[in-house]
């Protein structure tokens, strides 16, 4: 989970420094001091500026929570080939994770009985022969939908323990979909918000998305992704 890790470090250092940026603007009375023309001008800061800094923030903790937790499922993933794992070595769940991505291709309606048959011949193929299983990072595809409820899904999906509470995470997904889907304004997301009602969202997320990745470790470590005779 060194990478995980690593990654998680750098982007909540971005972050802490981000809301310590945001707290000097939190005063009505704060002015910035600039050179213009060999000038110095003193402007004060105006109230809108603040508010879209606010909004921004739901940007930078959505992108916290989905690189982590793609991050973390890539290591799972990783180690499955690291270690040369063929089908019947795995978990039931993983071997699930394994068959959906192969046949993702197959659409209701959208193939004829030889295509159906090839992919099971294929299939059956790469399980017979031991083939090292490899999953996908690319089908690792969250679509702007992660909350602590998807979190929940993945972890019962894929085998590791579940993280309690993360009630804010679904909030800062929906002001992140408004904004990048253009629903509202940077202005009309952040007037409801106050830097300190975000920090206690910032704090949040980064203590459960910590309890993620130590979960996922200890999947890793305890190799849970074995089928238990094995494990």
């Amino acid at each position: 989970m060194d990478n995980t890790k690593s990654n998680f470090r750098t982007r909540k250092n971005e972050i802490d420094s981000y809301f310590k940026f945001l707290t000097i603007f939190d005063d009505d009375e704060t002015k910035i001091q600039y050179k213009k023309g060999g000038a110095t001008v003193v402007e004060k800061v105006q109230p809108q500026f603040h508010t879209i800094l606010i909004a921004n923030a739901f940007l930078i903790l959505y992108n916290l929570i989905e690189s982590t937790v793609r991050n973390s499922i890539v290591e799972i993933y990783e180690i499955i080939e690291t270690e040369k794992l063929t089908y019947e070595k795995l978990s039931k769940k993983i071997k699930q994770i394994w068959i959906k991505q192969t046949t993702d291709n197959l659409k209701e309606g959208t193939y004829n009985q030889s295509t159906l048959q090839k992919y099971i011949q294929e299939l059956a193929n790469e399980i017979i022969t031991k083939e090292t299983v490899r999953l996908s990072k690319d089908k690792l595809d969250f679509s702007g939908n992660l909350d602590a409820q998807k979190i929940r899904e993945l972890a019962k999906k894929i085998g590791f323990k579940k993280s309690n509470d993360g009630r804010n995470l679904e909030e800062i997904k929906k002001k992140r979909n408004r904004l990048a889907h253009g629903e509202q304004t940077f202005y009309e997301v952040g007037k409801d918000f106050s830097v300190r009602e975000l920090r206690a969202f910032k704090d949040e997320t980064i203590e459960y998305l910590s309890d993620v990745i130590n979960n996922v470790e200890t999947f890793i470590s305890e190799k849970k992704y074995l089928e238990l005779t094995l494990s």
